[in-house]
């Protein structure tokens, strides 16, 4: 006999939510899907039902929690529990604290389709962690444009085709420094030029799972 699974699917879009149970039902493993739209309906759940996995968007249209708030709770109380996070928005920073802080077993990007879902499921069941391929090549592509705050202001200003010396007056420091900052970005970016830096950094500061195959960092041949 098999083992039953038991999902508890946290998100505030009703639509979403309804498509998303339809599909999770028709999975081979699941027993029963229970819905929360919100922070305290989740918790009462967790309560009076055995919950395996919960399902997890990071975004709710409030200021009072969001989808961190949640898992920290359920870690918490319910350690047992596996934890799938979906999410809209690709973000280095919701990764590494997901990962730090042990809040998720699979990170998903939220326009997936079923199957991919159905994968990260398998996986977490067998205790594995899963995250989709098309935040993995997001994630990498953000660990390679990271910028720190003055050398963005330098590229946005350099792009709109001031001179070194003028972005030095209107970031009030030194010429010097500027140059440093153009050498370094040029040497990470491999280019020679503001012009092909310019192209770069647009290019992959706009990148997002839809043109992912075009938005390749230089490093990976």
């Amino acid at each position: 006999m098999k083992k039953a699974v038991n999902i508890l699917l946290i998100e505030d879009s009703k639509s979403y939510a309804q498509g998303m149970e339809l599909l999770l039902n028709q999975h081979s493993k699941i027993t029963n899907v229970f819905y929360a739209s919100d922070y305290e309906k989740a918790l009462d759940l967790l309560k009076v039902k055995v919950i395996d996995v919960v399902i997890l968007d990071l975004n709710f249209e409030t200021k009072q929690y969001d989808g961190f708030t949640i898992a920290k709770k359920i870690r918490q109380q319910y350690s047992n529990i596996k934890i799938i996070v979906l999410s809209q928005h690709t973000r280095k920073h919701y990764h590494e604290k997901l990962i730090k802080e042990k809040l998720a077993d699979a990170y998903l990007d939220k326009q997936l389709g079923i199957e991919e879902t159905y994968t990260a499921l398998d996986e977490v069941l067998k205790g594995n962690p899963y995250i989709d391929s098309n935040i993995a090549s997001m994630l990498e592509i953000e660990t390679w444009m990271h910028v720190s705050k003055r050398e963005r202001e330098v590229i946005e200003l350099l792009i709109k085709g001031i001179t070194q010396k003028e972005v030095a007056d209107q970031l009030y420091i030194a010429p010097k420094t500027v140059a440093v900052h153009v050498r370094n970005l040029f040497d990470r970016f491999h280019v020679k030029n503001t012009t092909e830096m310019a192209v770069k950094y647009v290019k992959y500061k706009t990148a997002n799972r839809e043109n992912i195959e075009d938005s390749i960092p230089p490093f990976k041949k």
